[in-house]
């Protein structure tokens, strides 16, 4: 074998020992990024339910207004019903949102379940907030997220 021949057979495997690893390198930023996406989007998830919370929780009105609703929306004036209305859809959109997160791989299974839970187990309690107000809410959602929640609870009956 030409002394040629034997260089660029040398030049060829560390080239290719290159190559593989800089694949090894991508895979693991891929790694570490996907973690860190996945964990944004848990701390979202976690920071909008709290702030959902806190301000039903620290208005007064508001409290009233979930709580009434809550046990018979028949009783809320106009503006209170639109209100009500308006903290359920939030309710629902913070749902279809982790469903979407989760869909595409950047909320993690175990932290979907939790979510998927409280859809699922509202749909066969009393949940008022969520089943009585389905309809209404329903066309405001997307389809697939919609198709979700409502072979959840036939499941769950």
């Amino acid at each position: 074998m030409a002394k040629s021949d034997r260089m660029r057979g040398m030049l060829e495997l560390v080239s290719a020992g290159a190559v593989l690893v800089g694949l090894v390198f991508v895979g693991l930023e891929l790694r570490q990024n996907t973690a860190a996406v996945e964990a944004a989007s848990l701390q979202d998830q976690t920071e909008s339910s709290i702030l959902f919370l806190q301000n039903i929780a620290s208005d007064p009105e508001l409290t009233r207004i979930w709580m009434d609703g809550a046990e018979d929306r028949d009783q809320l004036d106009r503006v209170d019903a639109r209100r009500h209305f308006l903290l359920v859809r939030t309710r629902w959109l913070r749902m279809q949102n982790a469903f979407r997160q989760w869909q595409r791989g950047t909320l993690s299974g175990d932290d979907w379940a939790l979510y998927e839970g409280l859809i699922c187990r509202s749909g066969m309690t009393a949940d008022i907030q969520f089943e009585s107000t389905w309809a209404e809410h329903k066309p405001g959602l997307l389809v697939d997220f919609v198709g979700f929640v409502e072979s959840c609870w036939a499941g769950n009956q």
